[in-house]
């Protein structure tokens, strides 16, 4: 399968787990004392980072997640997208699960990193690949809502371990000044130059779908959209 120069994210439906299988507690939050809302969210705290502790087992997350794959894979979309995925234990209950509930929808797996070489957990992302590389409805695997600084190292590691199709949506890059209550813009590049990475850097490294993540924008979109099309456009004019 080769994949496409472009993507347009036309999926029914997305399956989106950010990171957290425990994401939902913030919901009940608002119910509970200030001493029970502190240990909740330190709780969310370490699962965003990927630790999910020694009683979390690959059953544990295959039994949670079961049940919602079974209803998005019913619901008549045309791809599920894991994404966010903070370890490889997470990414083995997905694997699993596709197989066991015999799902045969397309998915793709995205990783989310820290370090440009690990996911947020401290597990390689070439292990992680490994995982989404051996399951067979996987067609495409990546990085998301990770800083742009690290995505062309990823996508390097993840080339050496899968000829699937390499997914990438980054987030801006802001960090979030919690003093300020503002985000602080960490490279400085506009659209047009976010854009010109994608092509310039992330291509050549053998990504081939692009999107973006938490803050970017529409503009971000519409400049990648403007880039690819424009090497399209060339690349066509030198083969005529």
């Amino acid at each position: 399968m080769e994949a496409p120069l472009h993507v347009l994210f036309s999926c029914a439906l997305f399956y989106m787990v950010c990171g957290s299988f425990f994401s939902g507690l913030v919901c009940v939050t608002m119910f509970l004392d200030d001493y029970l809302i502190s240990c909740i969210m330190i709780l969310l705290f370490l699962l965003r980072s990927g630790n999910y502790g020694d009683a979390v087992t690959v059953e544990t997350l295959k039994d949670f997640h079961r049940e919602r794959v079974q209803i998005l894979a019913n619901s008549g979309a045309d791809l599920i997208a894991f994404e966010t995925t903070p370890n490889k234990i997470e990414a083995k209950a997905y694997a699993e699960l596709l197989e066991e509930e015999g799902i045969d929808i397309p998915a793709w797996f995205s990783f989310t990193s820290k370090d440009g070489i690990n996911v947020v957990s401290g597990d390689s992302i070439s292990e992680c690949t490994s995982i989404a590389d051996s399951c067979k409805q996987v067609v495409a695997v990546g990085i998301n809502c990770t800083p742009p600084r690290f995505i062309h190292g990823l996508v390097s590691l993840i080339r050496k371990v899968t000829s699937k199709p390499i997914v990438i949506y980054p987030n801006s890059g802001e960090t979030y000044d919690g003093l300020t209550k503002q985000w602080v813009q960490s490279s400085g590049e506009v659209d047009e130059e976010f854009a010109d990475i994608v092509i310039g850097k992330w291509h050549e490294a053998g990504a081939s779908l692009f999107g973006g993540c938490c803050r970017t924008t529409p503009n971000t979109i519409r400049a990648i959209s403007r880039v690819l099309s424009n090497q399209k456009s060339s690349a066509i004019n030198e083969d005529a």
